[in-house]
């Protein structure tokens, strides 16, 4: 009997998975039509109000992160001081959906984001003129690299065949598409090319099972962002979380913040200014 209702709540459970992958889907058709309102000349007003919220929210009323994240990474540059810090989005996806940095954007904050997908990063161009949008991908060297497709707007696409195949073994309702080439280059490379060498201030990472490879290959000594936000998974035990969390310590970054899909990393020199109770 045990048995049967365990069985049934796996029933269950996975409908209910299945279900929000395809509410994904239509959220963001519905946002494409909302996008298209915004910018015709009748939405400006609206948009605006709407834009910024209640007085007593800080950085408006509109979260664009998964879980919030981009709440938390405005109010630290908020206590350091900064009133538009710049930003390199690694695996931006989407210029407003699930995006840590939209939210900076509209606060006037400016930066790079690199999409692998050339279908999402026409769409930067398109709302997020001001940015600096690159249409490659981010590894560990300069060249070429596999991308699994599931769609062409899926954020389930990834460099990693491994994830990919993954992902429609959970959900056998979708297949890998198509497989592009996409030119990929380092993160030192894109900052030297578009950026004068410089490095942000605000560094956020996703990128489907790659991010610990890509922070691996970082020169923190060089390349030095104040605050990284990094994906991780935080089911079982160990893994690349655990990886994630020992390369940033030894980098000498600290955990801020932890979301229920990511890890938010300040540089230790700002712990007493931020968290004086734990220095």
């Amino acid at each position: 009997m045990i048995g049967n209702y365990i069985n049934s709540l796996k029933g269950y459970f996975n409908d209910v998975k299945e279900r929000l992958v395809h509410i994904e889907a239509k959220v963001d058709a519905i946002i494409r039509e909302q996008n298209s309102f915004k910018h015709s000349e009748a939405a400006k007003e609206a948009h605006t109000v709407f834009w910024k919220g209640h007085p007593d929210q800080q950085f408006g009323g509109t979260t664009y992160s998964q879980h919030g994240e981009d709440l938390v990474i405005a109010s630290i540059f908020h206590h350091l001081g900064i009133k538009k810090p710049d930003y390199i989005d690694i695996g931006a996806h989407h210029p407003i959906n699930i995006s840590n940095t939209a939210l900076l954007y509209s606060l006037g904050s400016r930066g790079i984001n690199i999409e692998a997908n050339p279908v999402l990063a026409a769409e930067f161009k398109d709302t997020r003129p001001e940015d600096i949008n690159l249409n490659i991908g981010v590894s560990d060297a300069i060249g070429e690299l596999d991308f699994y497709m599931i769609d062409e707007r899926s954020g389930r696409n990834s460099f990693s065949r491994e994830v990919a195949e993954s992902f429609v073994r959970d959900y056998p309702q979708f297949s890998i598409t198509a497989v592009e080439k996409i030119p990929v280059t380092t993160i030192s490379e894109i900052l030297d090319k578009h950026y004068n060498g410089k490095c942000p201030a605000f560094m956020s990472i996703d990128v489907e099972g790659l991010d610990h490879k890509i922070l691996r290959s970082i020169d923190f000594n060089r390349h030095r962002p104040m605050v990284v936000c990094v994906e991780v998974v935080f089911s079982g035990a160990g893994g690349e979380k655990d990886e994630i969390f020992h390369l940033m310590t030894k980098a000498g970054y600290y955990v801020h913040f932890a979301t229920s899909g990511n890890l938010i990393f300040v540089d230790e020199i700002w712990k007493s200014k931020l968290c004086p109770w734990l220095s």
